[in-house]
């Protein structure tokens, strides 16, 4: 184990495993919060991609884990064989992990990536950074898939599952209490976080708060029927933040997470204080920004300072990360593009709080021109009148009929005020 501590909170990883974090707890309250039970719990990462099923060299995934695919996590695999530490560094100030993960789903297969975490503590705050950087003979582009960043498994005293989901974020208005039902075969719930944390708190609104700035999809819930504050228990809390991502052969995945321990609305108040409020705005300068591609292919990554996507014989469909924004506080979408194919009608569609996909009228449709310089598109969104609330995010189709061998190429998509 090896432990920082700054005199309100302490976090451990475990050097046997992984270096995944097996412990966290704060100065008033010393008892360890996460729990440990197996090696797929802990505070860890975890990355999915295709093949589904994922046999390498004809080995066989456990048939209870095989729809999960490519699945290196930080900790060990499902039989209980740990992942290696290749290299940790504790300075008192930052505690540096590297490892080679194993897949979850196999018996003692090392995952073709490196993992790494870098984390430092502000006062109650556990600011986290990953790394994965997968280095797969497989080159095949599979569909995007969701990503744990990262896995929280807590201890089961912390049962409640609370956050903001609602459409006023950052106004103070009620909390939701949000449920699930274990038994089912995903036993998660997925949910709406549109102030970007979650926490998992005990009857005394006391646990652990998850903080993601650019994601507001969350998954979790609570597992097994009992109660437990046992670290080894079978019963568990799980919260994770979750982008969907088209995961590179030979992707540099980085991302950032902050954790803290305390009171609900201490939590509450220190997230809300991090979070930005501003519309986002997506540079495609090295990688696709959260961005998903369906029915299309691209370059792979790195980007070369623009999104340049190939069309196949299916119209492309560009989907945005899962954030929020009110419709009132950005009226227009600037899109930097070039256009290399036929004369087109693009469209733009958005999805409001609560919906899977876009209704019928909220889209914007407008000429896509081609040109051998990239171009500026200044799409008025306030036009319509479904274009309304908080918009929880965007989707890009640039063709209105296939055009096989047509391209695009995108360096921004940003949303500002007015028209």
């Amino acid at each position: 184990m090896t432990f920082l501590d700054n005199g309100e909170v302490r976090i451990g990883m475990d050097l046997a495993l992984g270096g995944a974090v097996t412990h966290l707890s704060s100065r008033d309250r010393p008892a360890n919060l996460i729990n440990s039970a197996d090696l797929g719990r802990q505070i860890q990462m975890s990355h999915y991609s295709g093949p589904w099923p994922f046999e390498p060299d004809g080995k066989k995934p456990d048939p209870a884990w095989a729809g999960l695919g490519w699945n290196p996590i930080q900790t060990g695999d499902c039989k209980g064989n740990p992942s290696r530490v290749l290299e940790h560094r504790n300075t008192g100030g930052e505690l540096y992990i590297r490892c080679i993960p194993m897949q979850w789903p196999l018996n003692n297969v090392p995952g073709d990536c490196v993992f790494e975490t870098w984390t430092t503590l502000e006062g109650p705050l556990v600011h986290m950074r990953f790394r994965c950087t997968s280095q797969r003979s497989d080159h095949t582009a599979y569909r995007a898939s969701p990503q744990e960043l990262p896995a929280v498994y807590t201890v089961s005293t912390l049962w409640r599952l609370m956050s903001y989901t609602g459409e006023k974020p950052f106004t103070g208005a009620a909390l939701t209490h949000v449920t699930n039902n274990w038994h089912a075969p995903w036993p998660w719930t997925r949910f709406t976080a549109t102030e970007n944390w979650a926490a998992l708190v005990g009857d005394d609104g006391w646990g652990l708060g998850v903080f993601k700035e650019d994601t507001t999809e969350f998954h979790g819930g609570i597992h097994g029927d009992g109660r437990s504050s046992n670290p080894k228990a079978g019963s568990t809390a799980y919260v994770a933040p979750i982008h969907r991502e088209n995961f590179d052969h030979n992707i540099v995945y980085d991302h950032e997470t902050t954790l803290m321990v305390g009171r609900l609305e201490d939590l509450r108040l220190r997230f809300n204080g991090l979070a930005r409020k501003s519309p986002p705005a997506w540079q495609f300068t090295t990688n696709r920004q959260h961005w998903t591609l369906h029915h299309a292919q691209d370059e792979g990554f790195p980007l070369q300072g623009e999104w340049r996507v190939v069309f196949g014989v299916q119209k492309p469909r560009l989907e945005g990360p899962a954030q929020c924004w009110r419709a009132e506080q950005a009226g227009t979408v600037l899109l930097e593009l070039r256009h290399q194919g036929k004369p087109s009608r693009a469209r733009l569609s958005w999805k409001r709080l609560g919906e899977e996909e876009a209704a019928a009228p909220q889209h914007i449709d407008f000429d896509l021109a081609p040109t051998d310089t990239a171009k500026e598109y200044r799409v008025d969104l306030s036009s319509s009148p479904g274009y309304r609330g908080l918009i929880t995010g965007l989707t890009f189709e640039p063709i209105a009929e296939p055009q096989p061998g047509g391209r695009i190429s995108i360096r921004s998509i940003s949303l500002v005020a007015g028209r």
